[in-house]
């Protein structure tokens, strides 16, 4: 699978479908302007490059009427726009300057004539799991108030980032293109997972495929052996351990994240060697009954939250237990269902020493799902030490939803 050279979205259709659709939410809320915080990790929340097409992590000023002007973090960003327009690359920002959010973005909103008005916060509230009160510090929020003395500054980050989440046709194309390239990084690991590898080897391989199609690659959580209750990247990552080598009977598991035009896809998978224990297989049939309820439901009109706790039952009339969320919404991360659910039961060693560890702090706010919105269905199921993860990227279209893995949603073997 090659990088498809077709594929361009920055044209002035899909210009115009973020651009018309962000100004009637401008209308509905009556706000004269966003001032958008840039995101840290646009795989998670980054309405600035959702509006320019451009560089990740800048801030923007996005007026109702007129052209929005974006707030660089250095000259770099400025250079890369201009040569990229030399060399006949469609752009949609011209006003780019740099300096700090805190002084930029009043000055450019009374520039605008908008420093009376009603100013929507991108980046104050709720973000996402990761970004649960926003990632505008506080001194800068502060600052920026002080700055606009007469607008009323409104956060809006949880009501706009469920208006990106709705993505055009060309954008599902893209995450389609994503998600097979989760399927690409499982068919190259496992064609170098053999007892006596190492870790390093598989995960290199799963890499590589995903940079080879194009993809923006960050990390991959990743694990092995069948007795492993852990997730998350692997420690030789963050602590420089030695690598563990797969033995004859093994389970390699990952989530994978490839980002494509800055849409972004969990794709959960394992796969085995040699002998499988029963409890494994176990875990595996509960965690796939668990994807046939998603997929099953996940349509647009259907409550998100209604979808995640029909998920979560097949572990729990098993008695099992899980601990990833069975379904994450993304594009951007909004948030998933449960994490953690039951293991202070089945891990008692775990819940002696660490009394304070549970399923942590659920999704706060329910909402419709409406087309052109994407999602991972990932369901986990372990019982004990003994765990599957299996999932696959969808999105939600007229009459039900649209699958875009084939590989991951199953339990692999390599024979």
């Amino acid at each position: 699978m090659d990088i498809p050279s077709a594929f361009n979205t920055a044209t002035d259709q899909e210009q115009e479908y973020r651009w018309s659709r962000t100004r009637a939410f401008m209308d509905e809320h009556g706000l004269d302007a966003l001032l958008i915080f840039g995101s840290d990790r646009s795989d998670r929340y980054d309405a600035g490059q959702y509006l320019t097409y451009d560089r990740r992590y800048q801030h923007l000023v996005f007026p109702r009427e007129g052209e929005p002007t974006m707030i660089a973090f250095a000259a770099q960003v400025a250079t890369q726009n201009m040569v990229a327009g030399e060399r006949g690359q469609t752009s949609w920002i011209n006003d780019i300057r740099t300096g700090a959010v805190t002084s930029l973005g009043p000055e450019i909103l009374r520039e605008k004539g908008l420093d009376k008005g009603r100013i929507g916060v991108i980046g104050a509230g709720w973000g996402g799991p990761f970004f649960r009160y926003g990632w505008v510090p506080k001194d800068a929020w502060e600052a920026v108030c002080e700055a606009l003395p007469d607008a009323t500054v409104v956060p809006v980050t949880q009501e706009y980032g469920l208006l990106m989440a709705q993505r055009s046709p060309a954008d599902l194309r893209h995450l389609r293109h994503a998600a097979e390239a989760g399927d690409a990084a499982i068919r190259a690991m496992m064609d170098v997972a053999r007892p006596g590898v190492t870790e390093t080897e598989i995960y290199a391989a799963g890499y590589a495929a995903q940079l080879k199609l194009g993809m923006r690659v960050t990390w991959m959580l990743f694990q092995t052996g069948f007795e492993n209750p852990s997730w998350g990247e692997p420690t030789w990552l963050i602590r420089g351990h030695r690598p563990r080598v797969l033995e004859a009977d093994d389970i390699v598991g990952a989530e994978i994240f490839p980002n494509f035009a800055e849409l972004n896809t969990h794709v959960n998978m394992c796969f085995t060697l040699g002998e499988v224990p029963d409890q494994t297989r176990r875990c595996h049939d509960i965690a796939r009954e668990s994807y046939e309820i998603g997929r099953s439901l996940l349509r647009p009109g259907a409550s998100f939250r209604d979808v995640y706790e029909a998920m979560e039952q097949p572990t729990r009339k098993a008695g099992a237990w899980h601990l990833t969320p069975q379904i994450a919404a993304l594009n951007p991360l909004l948030g998933g269902g449960p994490s953690a659910d039951g293991i202070r039961d089945q891990l008692p060693d775990m819940a002696v020493r660490y009394p304070h560890v549970d399923g942590g702090e659920r999704m706060p706010f329910d909402y419709e799902i409406k087309e052109g919105m994407t999602f991972s269905l990932q369901p986990d199921c372990r019982f004990g030490r003994h765990w599957s993860l299996i999932g696959g990227v969808v999105a939600a279209v007229e009459g039900g939803l649209e699958e875009y893995n084939e590989l991951s949603p199953q339990m692999n073997s390599v024979s």
